[in-house]
């Protein structure tokens, strides 16, 4: 069946979203939450929301990625592996050969996007796949905001301050992308006590 192009912004989009919120909480002390590292596969990106669901996003070769991700409420799809663990399923029905690279070997996974360069697209299926609900903070600025407004709001707690999220400073955060600053953070921050060159360092490695 042909593919299915998904509404979801073009991929340096998404790295400018993804620098921003890894930066935020590179800075505040939780940088296992949002991150890059190098896998077998490639560059990775990693999102984990702490309440069981995550995504990563795997750039195989210049220009390429492939996202995937697990919602423990909304996602009703699922990969399935053959006996060595290689991907197959309804996740990956009539999809390039190379989107197989980007997806994890083991844990759950219910939605599977390539990008090629110009569009992301998934295979056809009809259950709900649960990226909505995962809310990504690369997927849209009103998820960044929300993202970065729940550990400011709990970092604020816990160190007695009142700084309420900044929207407009996180947005320019995402324009900056690997490219911020610690002033560029530091107007996200605020007042908090914060370690602004591990989120600049986080977020070079977009």
């Amino acid at each position: 069946m042909p593919l299915q192009t998904v509404d979801l912004d073009p991929l340096d989009v998404l790295r400018g979203r993804w620098a921003a919120s890894s930066a935020v909480v590179a800075a505040l002390g939780f940088p296992a939450a949002s991150h890059a590292r190098d896998d077998a596969a490639g560059r990775l990106w990693w999102h984990d929301d702490g309440g069981g669901n995550t995504a990563q996003l795997v750039l195989p070769a210049p220009g390429l990625a492939v996202l995937s991700g697990w919602d423990h409420q909304g996602s009703r799809t699922a990969l399935t592996r053959a006996g060595d663990g290689e991907p197959t399923g309804e996740l990956l029905v009539d999809v390039p050969e190379w989107w197989a690279a980007g997806v994890p070997r083991e844990g759950a996974v219910g939605f599977v996007y390539g990008w090629d360069g110009a569009r992301w697209q998934r295979a056809a299926y009809d259950l709900p796949d649960g990226f909505a609900e995962l809310q990504l903070p690369a997927g849209s600025d009103a998820a960044l905001v929300g993202f970065v407004d729940s550990y400011l709001d709990g970092v604020a707690d816990e160190q007695g301050q009142d700084w309420p999220t900044p929207r407009a400073a996180v947005q320019a955060l995402s324009r900056a992308g690997a490219g911020l600053t610690e002033s560029d953070l530091a107007a996200v921050l605020g007042p908090l006590d914060a370690d602004l060159a591990a989120g600049v360092t986080a977020a070079r490695g977009f």
